[in-house]
């Protein structure tokens, strides 16, 4: 059986601003890591991600949606089969939609939810994903452009995203990673990762 990877979303405090100000941005965001997505409802939005990208994706949407002061990004991720797609995924139907969206409106408190057809993984996946969005919670504007930086050029030095966010000083930039826990978070990603591909890629 193929197991599909699938995010819905929609933004938190989205009337705060023009949506020019910040839906190119998403837009541009989910393009990074998937070209299977759509907006609607104007602040809403679906896609279809492959496992090595989902929690990479997750955090940087985060990270680009809380640059803007009070606005944040609430998802669902479900995992399970695709019973009927065509090239739209406004189109698509199935297990993975279902629990994407189940998760999505699970959601009060928090900001991210995980459904699978493991029990065992959604209850180590949550608790760990539920922390996870606790540290990125106390984000600032710059922490968030500091850790958006790092993921789109994670080959580059901190002098050299200094210099790409226009930081007068190099320390500045590595505390705003470190408060913001960017090294956590990433092993948090990989770790995320590796133990999804566990299930997925189990024999049946």
């Amino acid at each position: 059986m193929a197991y599909h990877l699938v995010i819905t979303g929609d933004i938190i405090h989205s009337r705060k601003y023009e949506s020019g100000e910040w839906l190119p941005q998403l837009e541009k965001a989910l393009k990074q890591y998937t070209t299977d997505f759509d907006v609607f409802r104007g602040d809403s939005f679906q896609a279809e991600l492959p496992l090595d990208k989902l929690f990479s994706c997750v955090f940087y949407l985060k990270s680009v949606i809380r640059q803007k002061e009070g606005m944040d990004v609430r998802m669902g991720i479900g995992i399970g089969a695709i019973s009927y797609r065509d090239s739209n995924i406004k189109k698509a139907s199935g297990e993975a939609f279902i629990n994407s969206g189940k998760a999505l409106d699970s959601l009060s408190k928090e900001s991210l939810a995980f459904i699978s057809p493991w029990l065992d993984l959604d209850e180590q996946m949550n608790l760990i994903l539920t922390l996870s969005t606790r540290l990125v919670d106390q984000w600032t504007v710059n922490m968030a452009e500091a850790v958006q930086m790092v993921m789109d050029y994670p080959d580059k030095n901190q002098t050299e995203i200094t210099q790409l966010l226009k930081r007068t000083h190099q320390s500045q930039v590595s505390r705003e990673l470190n408060k913001a826990n960017y090294n956590k978070l990433d092993q948090v990603i990989q770790y995320c990762t590796k133990q999804l591909a566990i299930y997925v890629n189990k024999p049946a």
